[in-house]
């Protein structure tokens, strides 16, 4: 378990900063202070942690409970933590202009392999569902995705 602690804080221990640079507001306090929200770089660090995690809204909130540490390096505190509906509607809010800022920096912490990232907005994703959007008289005209490809297959 020691060993899974000492992984989850150095990966927000990267996580953080990034955040922080991306977000614009690393001076802001993470938690709200008389009634505003939370900072845009603590939501995006808990995001960030949660797919780290791979898991839900509600599990990566109550496995931050347990882990002070963790939270401290965020800012916040255990009391501090939003609810895991907060979370979820606060990752629909993010802009895709931090979203884009973000994948790049986040590429940069690692070394170059075979794998490579390929921004793809804007997608046109119309002609892939041309049938189900008939039968439901809809229709999408772009789609904003990212696609991660493995090179080496």
């Amino acid at each position: 378990m020691r060993l899974f602690m000492t992984q989850i804080s150095r990966f927000i221990g990267e996580v953080v900063p990034v955040a922080q640079r991306v977000t614009g507001d690393g001076d802001e306090s993470a938690a709200p202070e008389g009634g505003g929200g939370f900072a845009d770089y603590a939501l995006v660090s808990l995001h960030c942690l949660r797919i780290y995690l791979d898991s839900s809204y509600r599990m990566t909130i109550d496995l931050l409970k347990e882990m002070p540490q963790i939270t401290g390096e965020i800012g916040l505190n255990a009391a501090d933590l939003p609810a895991p509906s907060t979370l979820c509607k606060a990752f629909d809010r993010i802009s895709m202009s931090v979203c884009r800022v973000l994948l790049r920096q986040s590429a940069q912490l690692h070394d170059l392999s075979e794998h490579a990232a390929i921004d793809a907005t804007f997608y046109d994703r119309s002609p892939a569902s041309r049938h189900y959007c008939q039968r439901i008289s809809y229709r999408v005209q772009k789609l904003k995705v990212t696609k991660l490809v493995d090179t080496a297959s």
